[in-house]
């Protein structure tokens, strides 16, 4: 008898402090992450969340499934690893005066500086060249030599104070979240590291 009601208690005490977690983590801020055409993406807390995306943060690793495909990565103050869906994740990472991201994730070819209020470099067969500001960075985006100007893409300010892996993680995925089509099988070739910002006439300055 002393032994159930031992278990029960266990039982009681587990349902209530899993409550407690989910109440704490709906009270935090909610912020939204790259461009609704691509995925109605919304950040709380550890839990990211869309109309086919479910992922969790939980230490040092991004789990669950964006679009429906299935995500797992892992990082260190040094690399992120993983896969998602069918295609392999390896970024390398660098922080210091900026902070760098570059390799593939999920099979497209990355490479990102943030430096101050800048994103600039290549995500897929797109360049970017953002600065920050209030709702997240604007600027232009360059996809398959077409120029978009004036390119709004959301992520929260708070964001920014995250972990490396976990930063690097939300910054790669806010701008594949910025097109409504995942094409992940692109040649590592394509990609180079990061240019200069566009000045001047627009053309971008030499490495």
């Amino acid at each position: 008898m002393s032994r159930l009601l031992l278990l029960s208690g266990l039982v009681v005490l587990g349902v209530g402090c899993a409550g407690t977690q989910a109440n704490s983590r709906a009270g935090e801020p909610a912020f939204s992450l790259g461009q609704g055409a691509g995925e109605p993406l919304r950040v709380q807390g550890s839990v990211i969340t869309g109309p086919s995306s479910s992922l969790v943060i939980n230490d040092d690793t991004l789990r669950g499934r964006y679009r429906d495909m299935p995500v797992s990565l892992k990082w260190t103050w040094q690399d992120l690893t993983g896969a998602v869906g069918s295609y392999g994740t390896r970024m390398e990472l660098a922080e210091g005066d900026d902070t760098r991201v570059w390799g593939s994730f999920g099979g497209m070819g990355v490479d990102l500086t943030l430096n101050g209020d800048w994103l600039y470099g290549s995500v897929g067969a797109c360049g970017y060249v953002l600065k920050r500001n209030e709702a997240g960075f604007a600027g232009q985006r360059t996809c398959g030599g077409l120029l978009e100007e004036g390119l709004q893409v959301a992520f929260g300010a708070p964001l920014l104070e995250r972990p490396l892996g976990e930063k690097a993680a939300l910054l790669t995925l806010m701008l594949v979240n910025t097109t409504s089509t995942y094409t992940p099988n692109l040649s590592m070739a394509q990609f180079t590291r990061p240019r200069t910002p566009l000045v001047g006439n627009g053309q971008q300055k030499g490495n």
